[in-house]
Order: structure tokens, then C-alpha cells, then sequence
């Protein structure tokens, strides 16, 4: 259930509006998914719901606001699920709570690595995980699961780098092999689906069902997490929305 008292709350949802992170695709739709996706969702703990407004015209204060809010809800020392918006709202999010417990590992469940190089400066939803690596994260705590497409820039930087990257059709040895004993992160984006599971979506170039995004989340069994990348304009049937329902209600039990 919802509770407006902080003190009261076993978890914090918060809410991450925002498509301005989407700079390389037409296709956006991310701004009111937050929303959307809590407008009929009934968690079964008690939940304290927070949001952070963007700012529409403006990607870096957009960001100081979540890392700020982020801060703030540190001092309740609760679990953070934060739903977006683009993934680049995950970027502020992660770095403050790095910043708090630097031990923590991240796990990024993604159709994609994001570790493109920065365009005019941003750190925009295709940049993040490389940003972080400047940011506190050491190779060794990083690891991708899930992954279909590596552009060329990705594939230069991994030859450079020693990443752990299991690709969609590696999820077993993904569910094998990973281990953790630090605080853990992990970063949902609703494109790892393949596309008759979440087409509404602006790359949905992913190839797991709901069943192993739900086997990597309980494998994982993370502290703080993320949803991201949901744009409902482009959910006709809904199907998206309420897998994203579905995949809220995984990182809450755990």
C-alpha cells in the first residue's frame, strides 16, 4: 500500500519523468511512463511514492535534481526503486548512491551496453554506464546482462576494457555463474523484452521473455533498481505497460 509517512515506508518508488536524455531516436514517448505505469499499480508493502520533476530543456539540470532527491532519500535508509523516463536518469541515481556505499555493484539488464561516447557533453541515455566508470565504478563491479546489439564505438571501448557481458542468448550462464556478496544495483531497461512483449519502447531490439527478466531479478536480488525506457505512445495494446507492471512488482519483492 501507499503511505505518505516517510518512517512508515519499507520502500521508496521514485518517480523519473523525462525523455530529454533521447537525443539519437525520433522515437520518444518516455516523459509520462512513470505515471502510466503507477496509475493502477498496487504494491503489496508500504510504499512511499517521491517525484522529481524535470527540467524539459535542460538534460544537466534534469539530472542534478534526481541526484539532489536521491540524496535526500538516503537518510531513510530504505530500498530505492526508481521508474523513468529515459535510461539517463539512471545516471544520477546510481552515482549518488555510489557516492553513499562505495562497494556497490551494478547489474544492467539492457538490449544494449550504453557505452557510447558523449555528444556535445551530455550524458544522454546511450552514454550512462561509460559515464559511470568515470564516476566511481571499477570494470570489476559492472556487469551487462541481456545484450543484442554493440555498436562500433562499444565494441573499441570493450576491446580496451574487461567488461563481463552476457549476451541475450548467454542468460543461463548469466543465472550460473553470477555471484555477489556487495549492495547491488540493478538497472532494468524494458527493451531487454523482446518486442512482442514490450513493443513500446524506442529501441526494442531485445530478446528475453518476462520469464528470465524475472529469473535475472531474483538471481540479482538487488537493493536499489530502476525501471526505464517505457514510452507508452508507441503501447497500443498496453502489453508493455503492464509487463512493466509486472517487472515493478519482481524488484519489490526482492
Amino acid at each position: 500500500m501507499e503511505t505518505k509517512k516517510p518512517d512508515e515506508a519499507e520502500i521508496i518508488i521514485q518517480k523519473l519523468p523525462s525523455d530529454i536524455g533521447i537525443h539519437r531516436n525520433s522515437r520518444k514517448g518516455t516523459l509520462n511512463a512513470p505515471s502510466v505505469i503507477l496509475e493502477r499499480f498496487e504494491p503489496e508493502s508500504n510504499v512511499l511514492v517521491n517525484e522529481v520533476f524535470p527540467d524539459e530543456f535542460d538534460l544537466e539540470e534534469t539530472h542534478e535534481r534526481i541526484y539532489r532527491n536521491t540524496v535526500d532519500l538516503l537518510d531513510y535508509n530504505n530500498s530505492v526503486i526508481s521508474v523513468g523516463g529515459d535510461h539517463s536518469v539512471s545516471f544520477p541515481v546510481i552515482k549518488a548512491l555510489k557516492e553513499a556505499n562505495p562497494e556497490m555493484e551494478l547489474v544492467w539488464l539492457d538490449a544494449h551496453l550504453d557505452l557510447k561516447e558523449k555528444v556535445d557533453g551530455h550524458i544522454s541515455h546511450d552514454v550512462v554506464v561509460r559515464e559511470l566508470l568515470d564516476s566511481g565504478f571499477s570494470e570489476d563491479e559492472i556487469t551487462f546482462v541481456g545484450i543484442t546489439r554493440i555498436d562500433e564505438d562499444e565494441e573499441k571501448f570493450l576491446e580496451n576494457h574487461d567488461l563481463t557481458v552476457y549476451m541475450a542468448d548467454e542468460v543461463s550462464e548469466f543465472l550460473q555463474k553470477y555471484q555477489s556478496e556487495q549492495e547491488v544495483y540493478l538497472s532494468v531497461d524494458i527493451d531487454v523484452l523482446k518486442q512482442s512483449e514490450a513493443p513500446g519502447t524506442g529501441y526494442p531490439d531485445g530478446q528475453l521473455s518476462m520469464k528470465q527478466v524475472k529469473k535475472v531479478i531474483e538471481k540479482v536480488s538487488p537493493f536499489h533498481a530502476d525501471l526505464v525506457e517505457v514510452a507508452p505512445p508507441f503501447d497500443e495494446r498496453s502489453e508493455t505497460i503492464k509487463n512493466a507492471e509486472k517487472i515493478l512488482s519482481f524488484l519489490l519483492k526482492e
